[in-house]
């Protein structure tokens, strides 16, 4: 990973997250096969021996069928371990990018330039006895495969954080730029121009926002003297939520300066 984060001159690294090698459960697949063989192995020796002796080999019908079924429990916990056993993963956070690396598989590396956006989404979810929060942060390529970072990943919460900050710090600028060159900037849910903010086929313009901003995990656009949102969207609709937060307020603020500034002298 270091050494792929020099070649594209990704800087110094910044955060890393990784899953944990899980252990294959032997112990699941061992003893039921060490029960079971032995058992099945019993049954046709008697099953032989009855059928010698008194021409009636299904008297042993019984140990067979047990014999045969703890053999199959250990086939059965055997494909489940194999089928959800899974490679381990580390994603590093660089100054300048990010890599990936599947054990057994060369890492893959990506300029923030080559970043299409990220999303994030922060669930809480309560059974009425306890209570628990989830994490899924979603770092899109515009070419390659999605990378996802989850509390599957030690760090997760922190790393997804700090990624953030670094991202918006850089896609800040370059979208923000491209706003006061009129261009439209789209969010997959959303999208900004220098008229307004949109939803779908839906527009409001700068000095009727009122506010942006995100509750429970969702977006919400507010429009002067109305009380519910103009509009609302799940936060992981929104790709670069942060940069579509700074942005709008930064618009929306300024529109209201210029509808208070005072006309100067004819």
């Amino acid at each position: 990973m270091r050494r792929v984060a020099r070649e594209f001159e990704l800087g110094s690294r910044q955060g890393l997250v990784w899953t944990e090698s899980h252990r294959f459960p032997w112990i699941v697949v061992l003893l039921p096969a060490l029960v079971g063989l032995p058992v099945l192995w019993l049954g046709i020796s008697s099953a032989v021996e009855q059928q010698r002796s008194q021409g009636a080999w299904y008297y042993a019908l019984p140990l067979l069928a047990l014999g045969a079924a703890i053999v199959a429990a250990a086939g059965y916990f055997l494909f489940l371990a194999l089928a959800r056993r899974q490679p381990q993963v580390w994603v590093g956070h660089y100054r300048h990018g990010i890599v990936r690396e599947v054990a057994g598989h060369v890492p893959e590396a990506y300029s923030w330039d080559e970043i299409d956006g990220i999303r994030w989404r922060t669930t809480k979810v309560t059974t009425g006895i306890t209570s628990t929060t989830t994490h899924e942060l979603w770092v899109r390529p515009r070419e390659g495969a999605e990378i996802t970072v989850t509390d599957a990943y030690k760090g997760a919460v922190r790393f997804t954080e700090e990624l953030d900050k670094t991202f918006t710090r850089v896609r800040l600028a370059q979208d923000g730029d491209r706003l006061k060159a009129g261009e439209r900037i789209d969010f997959f849910g959303a999208y900004l121009d220098p008229a307004g903010v949109g939803h779908l086929d839906h527009r409001l313009g700068w000095p009727e926002v009122d506010r942006v901003t995100v509750k429970k995990g969702w977006l919400e656009i507010h429009q002067h003297g109305r009380g519910k949102p103009w509009a609302r969207l799940p936060v992981e609709m929104v790709q670069n939520l942060s940069v579509f937060l700074a942005l709008a307020t930064r618009m929306s603020q300024e529109a209201a300066g210029n509808r208070r500034r005072p006309d100067g002298p004819d």
